[in-house]
């Protein structure tokens, strides 16, 4: 098991590349394959260093003990299973890639005709919806010259890089979002987490921009920190509400003025004889 994880962790790997097409992604699904049933008849790294420790009953100085409870599994009905179980999720015989397989010169007979390959190019640019006669003619040059990289075959070999193999890049986009909206910045609109995210996506990486223009653009619209032309902020007068606390307030001043006007009236009084 060991042997076919590892086996299984390379394609992983191979396949969340940003490069890998679908022909290529096909290419290594096959070669895995047969790889894995190679270990048939040839074991594995970690598979014969356990067969070496069954022989000696050692392993790494460590003495190994007979358990009857322990059933192990048969090795070629479990890679068998393991092949039969990626023949049969990964299907490689998907009209598409039959399709983009005509590209790929290691699969053209040894003397091709001038028309092979007519009918795949044909549904190929009917479904990216590119120009026929220019794909044929392209296709044309490349058969009479194999090496040659003809002009007018290359937007139907640009598309054929748009399929997605995976969807690691999409996990990749998804972890960059939780980057970029972080506890700190949950105030950020939509627009604004869009735009940082093409820009960290597909733009040039930070060694490679000059802000310079900008901030001659921000500079020449008064906006520096020391301008003393900026643009005044402008401060509103609060209109007059009916809040609670105001209704209070009068009730209070009143209060206070009455107080001090009766005391005033008492003092004022002369003192009665009696």
């Amino acid at each position: 098991m060991y042997d076919t994880l590892h086996e299984l962790s390379l394609l992983s790997q191979e396949l969340q590349s940003r490069s890998i097409t679908l022909l290529r992604a096909e290419h290594l699904l096959k070669r895995s394959i047969r790889v894995i049933q190679s270990f048939k008849e040839s074991p594995g790294e970690k598979y014969s260093e356990a067969l070496e420790a069954k022989q000696t009953g050692e392993y790494r100085s460590i003495a190994l003990k007979t358990n009857a409870k322990l059933k192990s599994i048969n090795p070629g009905q479990f890679l068998q299973s393991l092949v039969n179980n990626l023949e049969k999720r990964l299907s490689f015989e998907d009209e598409t890639i039959m399709d983009l397989s005509i590209l790929d010169q290691s699969k053209w007979p040894s003397k091709p005709s001038i028309r092979h390959g007519e009918e795949q190019v044909k549904r190929l640019c009917k479904r990216f919806n590119l120009c026929t006669d220019q794909a044929l003619n392209g296709m044309r040059d490349l058969l009479e010259e194999p090496s040659s990289e003809p002009k007018d075959l290359k937007p139907l070999m640009n598309c054929m890089k748009t399929f997605p193999v995976g969807t690691a890049e999409c996990e990749r986009n998804f972890s960059l979002m939780n980057n970029i909206s972080s506890d700190k910045r949950a105030v950020l609109l939509i627009s604004n987490i869009s735009n940082l995210m093409m820009i960290n996506i597909n733009g040039p990486p930070t060694s490679k921009f000059d802000p310079r223009k900008y901030t001659r653009t921000w500079l020449k619209s008064h906006r520096a920190a020391s301008s003393v032309r900026s643009r005044q902020c402008s401060v509103k007068a609060p209109a007059e509400s009916k809040f609670v606390w105001n209704i209070l307030y009068k009730l209070t001043s009143s209060t206070i003025t009455f107080s001090v006007c009766y005391e005033k009236s008492v003092l004022d009084t002369p003192p009665s004889v009696e």
